[in-house]
């Protein structure tokens, strides 16, 4: 978003440094590391419909094949995997130094260099472990939310029995009766 200020959030975030950060990367196979990016772009997502806010996640594609950068929008999160030779935090760099119009900007890293170039940048900064401390508060939130709307809509429901008139009732059982 360019020009005009937006009343949202952004946050950058570096997918593999979050991942890594709570696994280790020796023990993981190439079918884990897949499941554990989907997760964490399932609970980014969750997040920025909570928070609503824009979310951008990167990850190192430094040693794979792809030549050039790929970018895909998943739910509205932005998933973006570097290009060969380049890391997470390049792609970083380079797009804290060009977003603009956002309310405030947001980079989670564990990466102590990363967050000093960050910092110098006037961009707010976020361990990962504070990062994930808030998905998981939210999580909460939704949970709680779910359980009181359940249990109030429990006490709140009545058969559809219950809601008829009495005549209404009466037809209806009659209806039943020739149908069978």
């Amino acid at each position: 978003m360019k020009g005009k200020i937006s009343i949202k959030d952004l946050v950058i975030v570096d997918g593999y440094n979050f991942i890594f950060y709570f696994f280790k990367s020796e023990g993981l196979s190439n079918e884990n590391l897949t499941y554990l990016r989907e997760k964490l772009i399932e609970d980014f997502i969750e997040y920025k419909s909570q928070k609503s806010c824009d979310v951008i996640v990167v990850f190192d594609a430094r040693n794979s094949k792809n030549t050039s950068r790929s970018t895909q929008i998943i739910d509205g999160v932005k998933v973006i995997f570097s290009r060969r030779g380049r890391t997470a935090d390049d792609v970083i760099e380079e797009l804290i130094s060009k977003i603009t119009g956002y309310k405030k900007t947001f980079v989670v890293t564990s990466d102590y260099l990363q967050q000093k170039v960050v910092f110098r940048k006037s961009i707010y900064r976020k361990s990962v472990r504070e990062f994930n401390l808030e998905i998981e508060d939210y999580k909460n939130k939704v949970r709680e939310d779910i359980k009181r709307l359940k249990a109030g809509s429990e006490s709140a429901f009545f058969s559809l029995e219950k809601r008829l008139s009495s005549r209404t009732r009466k037809k209806f059982l009659e209806l039943r009766e020739k149908s069978k």
